[in-house]
């Protein structure tokens, strides 16, 4: 099994250590994992607050447990990328940085965080679906310096987290369909998050939509990730993705070394 999508306590909302993770990966049978810490710019209305760690010590951490694991997991260092349109430039510096896996996801629109305990991002379904949606449209348009689209349709936890009746609109799938288009003509991968499980969502990230419109479209780069922020969620519901890719007709998945995929035969 591979996890290309967990945290550690370099992200702000995960306090287990990096080792932790490795170990409780090892005694899983895991053959390899990628860290993606979150990188989140001007997260809030407040412009000052960014959730950055420190790369050169994120960079070193890893390394060095790459290398005292060597002979029992592959360990390998990522990020994860809170996009936003009007910061696609300090982006594109963050890139230049020497990891492996960088993955993209919106989890903020205008410094207007989609999870918010004080108030509602969007409380009509639909205009938030299309608020969220035209914003991660623009930025893989604008922006080339990833690898992989996390959980895209990531909206759905926020209504259901908040107890609002939803459904995929047809304005939404529209932009969604437009989102996939960009993912093939550019290259890039489009991840099962395996966390939508844990969230009693009853499907994967993507919902089983979205992942045949890639398909149709000729969308072959599919990634794995867990979204495990403690060390009892690692590769939840990786084993059930794989076989669910199977069944879609898949018959890869795929892993990232320095920015570049590899195939791993399901």
């Amino acid at each position: 099994m591979y996890d290309f999508h967990l945290h550690s306590n370099f992200s702000v909302d995960c306090k287990v250590p990096p080792e932790d993770m490795v170990k409780e990966a090892i005694k899983m049978g895991l053959k390899a994992i990628c860290f993606t810490d979150h990188i989140d710019l001007s997260l809030d209305q407040d412009k000052s607050k960014n959730f950055l760690f420190n790369i050169e010590d994120y960079i070193k951490e890893i390394n060095k447990l790459k290398y005292t694991y060597i002979n029992e997991i592959e360990v390998l260092k990522g990020a994860e990328f809170g996009l936003q349109l009007g910061l696609i430039d300090e982006y594109d510096e963050l890139s230049k940085n020497p990891f492996d896996f960088i993955l993209c996801s919106i989890h903020s629109i205008d410094g207007e965080r989609i999870f918010s305990k004080e108030k509602s991002f969007e409380s009509d379904y639909e205009r938030g679906q299309v608020r969220y949606y035209t914003e991660l449209l623009e930025v893989v348009k604008r922006f080339d310096s990833f690898d992989s689209v996390a959980h895209i349709d990531f909206i759905d936890r926020y209504y259901k987290f908040k107890d609002i009746d939803y459904e995929f609109s047809d304005a939404a799938k529209e932009l969604v369909y437009e989102i996939l288009k960009v993912l093939v003509d550019k290259g890039k991968a489009l991840e099962i998050n395996t966390a939508a499980l844990r969230y009693d969502m009853n499907s994967f990230h993507p919902q089983d939509e979205i992942l045949d419109m890639y398909k149709s479209l000729g969308g072959e780069l599919i990634t794995v990730g867990s979204d495990a922020h403690y060390a009892e969620d690692l590769a939840y519901g990786i084993k059930d993705a794989e076989k669910y890719l199977k069944e879609k007709g898949f018959k890869y998945l795929y892993i990232y070394k320095k920015r570049r995929p590899y195939p791993i035969h399901l």
